[in-house]
């Protein structure tokens, strides 16, 4: 059993002291922490590989951050595994509170060498949650797009969740043979930006999404410098990244587009 304590200030009005003195009251609520069966476990340690993501249609989140994002966005919250010592942590205490609350999310408690066997991470933070996988239609995506092109390593595409986040683009399109979207690395690698972001996993370029947009391919050694290009002329633009040691594959080149 956890407590979940939430402070709040009002002035009083009777001291004329300068700052004004503040009372500090308080309320608590209780949530309850269950022990997870083995069942739970085992279906929730599976969803490390991408088969169960997808037949299961849930993924992991780890860490506290991207935990934190997911209960700002349209995704739906199922599971937490929490240890003991952290669930005390009045931020933590929040995060279960709201999630149990708006999502009615199960709450468990598990011991160390319990979340080691869920977790992906050499060192987890102490926290695992389960959520539900969204489906993305090509319509969701708007503006300026980024096109992951067999990007590999999933450390590499979470970073790149999080520039196209923080650059405001309108969403990723993940080609065949890119890391999982929905691997915990990528979402724990992209802080969270992956449930801000509508995504589509794609074979080819869907010309409904290529029409009307500058198809841009970043190209190491083209010397092309993408500031000697006229902004209008990028805008709305694709922007593809290549594999790590292949880079951007020759398909694209049958494309009308602009090497930078």
């Amino acid at each position: 059993m956890i407590t979940v304590k939430t402070e709040a200030f009002y002035p009083d009005k009777k001291l004329r002291c300068i700052p004004p003195a503040y009372f500090i009251y308080s309320f608590m609520q209780e949530i309850p922490l269950q022990k997870p069966a083995r069942n739970i476990l085992k279906t929730a340690a599976s969803l490390q590989k991408k088969k169960f993501r997808d037949s299961e249609q849930r993924f992991l989140i780890e860490g506290i951050l991207p935990l934190e994002e997911a209960l700002k966005s349209s995704y739906r919250i199922r599971e937490i595994f929490v240890v003991g010592e952290i669930s005390q942590e009045p931020h933590v205490s929040r995060l279960l509170l709201k999630a149990r609350e708006e999502h009615h999310a199960a709450c468990y408690e598990i011991s160390r060498q319990e979340l080691k066997r869920i977790s992906c991470e050499q060192t987890p933070q102490g926290l695992v949650a389960v959520a539900e996988k969204k489906t993305f239609r090509a319509e969701a995506l708007t503006g300026d797009l980024l096109l992951m092109d067999r990007i590999r390593d999933p450390g590499n595409a979470g970073t790149l969740f999080r520039i196209a986040h923080w650059f405001g683009l309108g969403g990723v399109l993940m080609m065949q043979g890119s890391v999982d979207a929905c691997n915990p690395k990528t979402v724990r690698a992209g802080m969270g930006s992956v449930f801000h972001m509508p995504y589509l996993e794609i074979d080819t370029l869907p010309e409904t999404l290529r029409s009307g947009r500058t198809l841009l391919l970043s190209k190491a050694h083209k010397n092309a410098d993408i500031r000697d290009l006229r902004k209008e002329a990028l805008q709305p633009f694709i922007l593809v990244i290549g594999n790590e040691s292949r880079g951007v594959s020759g398909a694209f080149d049958h494309y009308p587009h602009l090497d930078v």
